[in-house]
């Protein structure tokens, strides 16, 4: 017959490890939730672009067509895979393999960008929104970002896709102040001031040619 101290530290495990059951598969719940609401946000701004036509889904096609990228914001983490030209199809999966991120940024960046508190420049200076990629790519995906923040003055169905996300993605329990425009001016010039000052100051001079015949 068991002891009633056995039973007693049995049921206590089993509480516990039930608990821990049910955290975790809340957790998992949750974060497919927030998996699936990204991926919607993210065809339906593909949609939107596409009706609206223009310059902004133009460059849009040209830049992401036959790319794959992963992009991660506040840690939901998705793989976005573009193909068909003019007639680009977007596929989204989740979860992701570890691999490097191309896009990383929090909401509430990406909130302040939006509502114009903070500029495109100034967060990717200062390591508030990460983009990886080669040169071209770079350029595309700024070009595009201004594109589109540029056509939701004109565009009610990105205003209402903006405001949706505000209202219903993760917010920060506290918000940092935002700075005001003129004190988002970027700082160039980083990487050079991170080379070391003795490696600055080696000189190279050119190989003298033996003028002899």
């Amino acid at each position: 017959m068991l002891s009633s101290e056995w039973k007693q530290t049995d049921l206590h495990h089993l509480i516990v490890g039930d608990r821990s059951d049910y955290m975790n598969s809340l957790m998992e719940n949750q974060s497919s939730e927030h998996h699936a609401q990204l991926a919607q946000w993210l065809h339906r701004l593909v949609e939107i672009l596409r009706s609206q036509g223009g310059s902004t889904w133009r460059d849009f096609v040209q830049t992401v067509s036959e790319k794959t990228a992963v992009i991660d914001l506040d840690g939901i983490q998705l793989r976005v895979r573009a193909h068909g030209g003019e007639q680009l199809q977007v596929k989204s999966e989740y979860p992701v393999a570890l691999e490097s991120v191309n896009f990383r940024s929090e909401a509430e960046t990406l909130r302040d960008v939006i509502a114009g508190r903070l500029t495109l420049d100034a967060a990717l200076v200062t390591d508030k929104l990460y983009l990886r990629g080669n040169l071209q790519d770079l350029l595309g995906i700024h070009q595009i970002v201004m594109g589109i923040l540029a056509d939701s003055a004109i565009n009610p169905q990105l205003r209402h896709l903006w405001a949706e996300f505000d209202e219903l993605w993760l917010r920060s329990p506290s918000l940092p102040p935002c700075l005001s425009l003129e004190h988002q001016r970027p700082s160039y010039g980083e990487l050079i001031r991170r080379v070391p000052e003795d490696v600055l100051n080696i000189q190279v001079y050119p190989k003298e040619e033996n003028l002899a015949g």
